[in-house]
């Protein structure tokens, strides 16, 4: 036992650099997939957790177009057994807020007129401030979500718009408001005091409207519910109803796509890690060939030999699991905190959870480095010390690199017609074919992930290109309706049909379409709410786009969404029954798209199929416009918006969208950057191990080559030229494999979500520089660790 140790300890500080880098590959592979394991552990957690402690809504109904009475909603809803109500909440709309000088046009805010508690659904968990029983006058509660968006603190004045006029509230207390606190949303609850919030909007045109929320003991339940309520009140609910996968979609999603990416590429890094692992350990042990032979000879058995290798490693790995472990903490902490600070009260930490998942991803990849370890290192046992002695490796081997230096392939590259430069850069490859498949894997994945990120990340920030792709329209101006009761639809369609800058509108409302239950064997005995989109107008030329099919055109005809597509087992051809406004139509579905809101639960028809049932029916929420020269848009915007800010906010589409997706790419950007750094880092260190490795083997044909007048510098540039090289055609594969492969398999993450295919936008220039970043990652470590050749003369080379 004392001499296996000694040997491990002399083979630790033989190669002190090639060690540490080993240590810290296995560092990083740990860090990587238990930052992974804790951020999936605490995806769901951290919003089942507030949704339990705020006995959450599961669904909420929304009562703003006048189709059913409020007060008999609720009445009927508190009087069911294993059913939890929220008060009645009185309500007005605003659009857009005033913050520092800046104007905020897109938020889309519900003024709540606060009721005295206690609440039974939706309590507000205070996040910072005061908690009061309601705000005092003069005074707002505002939502996380809010609040982290804008940088907004207590006591901060914000300049809420009515239209001509403003009212300036001060910040009293930000608090935890999950239905509607949602990161990267642009819709938010803010909360009056009830004399604030007569006398404030008692002068204002429009209607109070009402919203309330609904817990369910076992929400699965659900559906039966609503079956008895429209058997006992002989009407189905017509209003709108957000279910409970909307509400905690936005929560989970950014999470979910982190963790995915990060637990794969943290198993493809545990992978090369492993992989490197035994390559070192073949090296080392072709290194010390004869070392072995002799020792061998006598008298030091296989086993012995091999636990040598089984005591390094595991003592590297010990020294670098455990601070990986506690990084993971640390990383994966910092990385939850900013993508579900929404959540958070306080200044302090979200409570983590999945501590003992990562504890047992350190055993595991511990126990995957001594299996490897022992397999590689059983090549140790059938080394013959003669053989050993002899050759400095088998007699098999020493014959197999002859056979692979005089190989046909070794002739067809022309040694004797190519520069000395690339003779040298190629035969260190052709000599090293292990090291070679092992370098153009690693730049292939290191390319890839830096792909990816970039990828993603430049589809977010730039989802105004392809926002019909994501179900959105593709119009270039919103005329978001705030306030339906004034809203002057008849005077802003004259306006814009005046307007020779316009090209063409379409007006959009939305109605709850009720599935029946016998449309789809799949869904019998329940009832399913759809959002219906209502066009007035042409879907086609607003930019509505479909992954199947058409957009509806004609009265019987609809598109689905692929959320109900799935839920029903309906494709393109079939018949759907839809309940609109009480009343069964029946449906053909032409088309099938997909759309981030709504996780794709929704529809699209016409406006002719709500007037077959409503022939008054009017209700706008939006106005899509197109204008002929899209240069003016932001121009034609802007003078809509100060005409018609009374009761509509209407802003350019890319100013609707970014305001909502900016924030999920400042999110994303984090946990992308640092996965691309690691890979990066990984890519150098990896490199730089197995050229080290390489250059020690041929220590003596490097002594010779200076030996003859070549230089340091020029024996260095030729072995980083060829590395480079070889990372330039691993590039090459990452950008295929990053930009067409790992979409893919991002795509099964966020179908739940009710997107099936990402809309990616591909900038060409920047995905060539990302990709070459792993090549100047490579060359680096090539050239870095070449630097023994020029640190020693050649006659200790040849001696070597």
């Amino acid at each position: 036992m004392a001499a296996m140790l000694k040997l491990s300890l002399s083979y630790l500080s033989k190669n002190k650099t090639q060690n540490l880098f080993i240590t810290l590959l296995i560092l990083l592979s740990t860090l990587l997939v238990s930052t992974a394991v804790i951020i999936l552990a605490n995806t769901g957690n951290l919003f089942n957790e507030m949704h339990t402690r705020t006995n959450g809504s599961h669904q909420i109904l929304t009562f703003d177009k006048g189709l059913n009475d409020p007060k008999a909603v609720y009445e009927w809803w508190a009087e069911q057994d294993g059913v939890e109500v929220s008060p009645l909440l009185t309500y007005r709309t605003l659009s857009g807020i005033a913050f520092k000088g800046m104007d905020i046009p897109n938020l889309y805010l519900y003024m709540m007129n606060t009721p005295q508690p206690p609440w039974a659904v939706d309590e507000l968990i205070f996040s910072s401030g005061a908690q009061s029983s309601a705000p005092e006058q003069g005074s707002v509660w505002i939502p996380t979500s809010m609040a982290n968006a804008y940088d907004i603190a207590v006591g901060d004045t914000v300049n809420f718009k009515t239209g001509s006029s403003a009212l300036d509230l001060r910040v009293s207390a930000i608090v935890v408001d999950v239905p509607y606190g949602a990161p990267f949303t642009n819709a938010a609850r803010i909360w009056m005091n009830s004399t604030d919030y007569q006398n404030d909007f008692q002068a204002l045109a429009g209607k109070d409207n009402y919203m309330m929320g609904i817990h369910f003991d076992d929400y699965r339940t659900n559906s039966s519910y609503w079956d008895r309520y429209t058997s006992e009140t002989h009407t189905p609910f017509l209003e709108t109803k957000m279910e409970f996968e909307s509400i905690s979609s936005f929560y989970l999603i950014i999470n979910q796509i982190i963790g995915f990416i990060m637990i794969f590429l943290g198993a493809v890094m545990m992978v090369i890690a492993l992989i490197t692992i035994g390559f070192t350990i073949s090296d080392a042990i072709l290194a010390n060939y004869k070392t072995i032979g002799i020792l061998k000879s006598l008298g030091l058995t296989s086993g012995r030999t091999i636990g040598t290798y089984v005591i390094q490693y595991a003592l590297l790995s010990i020294i670098a699991v455990i601070p990986g472990l506690a990084l993971s903490v640390f990383v994966s902490k910092f990385i939850i905190n900013i993508s579900v600070s929404s959540l958070r009260t306080g200044n302090g930490d979200v409570p983590m959870k999945g501590i003992g998942a990562a504890m047992l991803v350190g055993i595991l990849l511990f126990a995957l480095v001594i299996l490897f370890v022992v397999l590689y290192a059983k090549k140790a046992r059938s080394i013959e010390p003669v053989q050993a002695i002899r050759y400095g490796m088998s007699e098999t081997e020493n014959t197999r690199l002859a056979r692979r230096m005089n190989s046909p392939l070794a002739n067809r590259v022309g040694f004797a017609r190519l520069p000395v430069a690339a003779v040298i850069g190629i035969r260190n490859l052709i000599k090293n074919t292990k090291s070679s498949v092992l370098m153009l894997l690693l730049t292939t994945m290191a390319a890839s992930v830096l792909v990816l990120g970039y990828v993603v990340l430049t589809s977010i920030t730039g989802i105004y290109q392809t926002a019909a792709k994501w179900g959105y329209d593709n119009a270039n101006i919103a005329a978001v309706v705030v306030n339906k009761s004034t809203f002057p639809k008849d005077e802003l369609k004259q306006v814009l049909e005046e307007d020779p800058r316009i090209k063409n509108v379409g007006w959009q409302g939305n109605i709850t379409g009720v599935v029946s239950p016998e449309s789809s064997a799949k869904m019998a005995g329940q009832s399913t709410s759809l959002y219906l989109s209502v066009l007035d107008g042409n879907y086609k030329e607003l930019g509505f786009e479909t992954l199947r099919g058409t957009n509806p055109e004609r009265e019987n005809e609809i598109s689905i969404g692929v959320g109900v597509a799935r839920m029903l087992n309906k494709d393109l051809g079939d018949l759907i029954d839809l309940y609109i406004e009480g009343e069964q139509r029946t449906f053909m579905i032409t088309g099938v798209y997909q759309a981030i809101s709504n996780l794709s639960v929704s529809g699209r028809i016409t406006v002719d199929a709500v007037r077959s049932v409503n022939p008054n029916y009017e209700d706008v929420n939006v106005a899509f416009i197109n204008v002929n020269d899209p240069s003016q848009a932001e121009t034609i915007a802007q003078q809509l918006n100060e005409q018609f800010k009374d009761s509509a906010s209407i802003v350019t589409q890319k100013t609707l969208l970014d305001s909502v997706y900016a924030e999920a790419a400042s999110i994303f950007v984090y946990p992308m950057a640092l996965i691309g750094l690691l890979f990066i880092l990984v890519t150098f260190i990896i490199i730089f191990s197995t050229c080290r490795i390489s250059i020690r083997k041929e220590s003596k044909t490097y002594g010779i080559y200076k030996s003859i007048g070549m230089t340091s510098r020029r024996i260095r540039l030729s072995v980083a030229m060829g590395v480079a090289a070889l990372s330039a055609i691993g590039a090459v594969l990452g950008v295929v494999v990053g930009v067409y492969v790992l979409p893919r398999l991002l795509e099964k993450v966020l179908s739940g979500y009710g997107i099936v295919q990402i809309p990616l936008i591909l900038n060409w220039g920047g995905i060539i520089i990302f990709a070459c970043l792993s090549i100047l990652a490579a060359a680096l470590g090539s050239w870095v660790s070449s630097r023994v050749i020029r640190d020693a003369s050649p006659r200790i080379l040849v001696v070597e």
